[in-house]
């Protein structure tokens, strides 16, 4: 699976939603991440479970591929910042969110930080991150990971201004 990514210089954004109007959030996102990036791509919206905390509604997830000027930690500040903005609080880890932007791929970055780890820790274990990147690039292939017991289905697309 690393041989997939070793030269996969592209920024991709992981979206995710499971309070209020989750298409809805998402797109709210989108339009906030649109105002200090360029968005190249953009997944369909996958519906998936809850995979570590189970008693809470369903998710809506999205993958994006943004072009961005600045360095990884700005962009982190800056998702945070979009998160707060939308409503989101510190509330149980791997809880209910209005909004959850996660940085995955940073170019070809690689961070190992108290604040921030590039690749993802843990994006090859998540279809609902798997599953979007497969539908925009070759590069990756579902059948590569050990996700059966993940369900998810595809639910539509989002709206963009």
């Amino acid at each position: 699976m690393l041989l997939q990514v070793k030269n996969f210089n592209k920024i991709i954004l992981s979206l995710g939603s499971n309070i209020g109007d989750k298409k809805s959030n998402l797109e709210t996102a989108i339009n906030q991440i649109n105002k200090f990036s360029t968005i190249k791509k953009i997944s369909s919206i996958y519906e998936s479970d809850p995979i570590l905390l189970k008693d809470q509604e369903n998710f809506f997830n999205l993958v994006l591929e943004i072009q961005y000027k600045k360095t990884v930690i700005e962009l982190l500040k800056t998702i945070k910042d979009v998160e707060i903005r939308m409503g989101r609080k510190k509330t149980v880890k791997y809880g209910p969110r209005i909004i959850d932007i996660d940085i995955v791929f940073f170019n070809n970055q690689i961070v190992n930080s108290k604040d921030l780890v590039i690749p993802h820790y843990d994006w090859s274990n998540r279809v609902f991150v798997v599953k979007p990147l497969c539908e925009l690039f070759k590069e990756f292939n579902l059948q590569d990971y050990k996700l059966d017991v993940q369900k998810i289905k595809k639910v539509g697309r989002v709206n963009t201004n």
